[in-house]
């Protein structure tokens, strides 16, 4: 009896054990696809005085979240922020949203910020003339800053002169150091009046609060000048006021010297 006690005993146990090893059935875990976001909206000027402020306005559907990119560098995570631009220029906006399963899309405009009023051909006073200063030049002509072709010509407000340096090797900076800062958003360059192959070609402007630290402020690359004295216009966006501004020329038309008749930094418009 003892054995057989012992048999069914040890039966119970077995099966009690794989009553108890046996897994429970998995919970139900299908997730349910959210619709894919369908990105869209518009922009607006948000201001009729200020041309630099946009109203931008979501219109997409099916997202949880958002990303604005402004195309200067800010961005954004609200539904229809306002949005003002330092400068006139042409901006990519992008827009993305994104549902709550990381799927997402996205839109970009191209938007031109403009100022009406601005006039492209016009431009404000040279400070050189109304501030006045002091010009430095890394080499100068060999008879002096004075001489009839020194490097105070190019200052001058005439034309017809010039400053002309030989032995050029694409390392002139012209330093301009104002009497009192400026804000400036142009400057002109006036070609000399003879052999246009010493005319400069490529160059950077840059300004300076302290003449130690320096910001590119504009530069051009294979500009060429049709004519002689020909004055050529450019403007730049800029809102610090500088008291130094510096014209580095990095290569002329080939010739082993160089020429230019007027160099000014301007007030933007007049």
């Amino acid at each position: 009896m003892k054995k057989l006690f012992s048999i069914i005993s040890a039966l119970i146990l077995i099966v009690m054990m794989s009553v108890g090893c046996k897994k429970d059935k998995p919970a139900d875990t299908t997730v349910i696809d959210e619709p894919v976001p369908l990105t869209s909206f518009t922009a607006a000027k948000a201001d009729s005085v200020d041309f630099l402020k946009y109203q931008f306005t979501n219109t997409s559907t099916n997202y949880k979240e958002l990303l604005w990119q402004f195309g200067d560098d800010s961005t954004s995570v609200e539904k229809s922020p306002i949005h003002k631009y330092a400068f006139e220029g042409i901006y990519h906006v992008v827009l993305t949203s994104r549902n709550s399963q990381g799927l997402s899309s996205s839109r970009e405009i191209i938007l031109n910020v403009a100022d009406p009023n601005f006039d492209r051909t016009k431009v404000g006073e040279s400070y050189f003339a109304t501030i006045g200063g002091t010009l430095t030049v890394s080499r100068d002509n060999g008879g002096g800053p004075n001489a009839n072709e020194g490097s105070l010509k190019v200052v001058d407000g005439d034309p017809n002169s010039k400053f002309f340096q030989s032995g050029f090797s694409g390392d002139l900076v012209m330093k301009y150091e104002l009497k009192t800062p400026a804000l400036a958003g142009a400057y002109t360059l006036i070609s000399g009046n003879d052999s246009p192959d010493r005319d400069p070609k490529t160059w950077i402007l840059q300004g300076s609060e302290d003449g130690i630290k320096w910001i590119n402020l504009h530069s051009r690359t294979g500009e060429l000048f049709s004519g002689r004295a020909q004055r050529k216009l450019y403007h730049f966006n800029n809102n610090v006021p500088y008291k130094f501004y510096r014209l580095s020329i990095k290569a002329n038309n080939g010739s082993r010297d160089f020429q230019m008749a007027e160099w000014t930094v301007n007030k933007k418009q007049p």
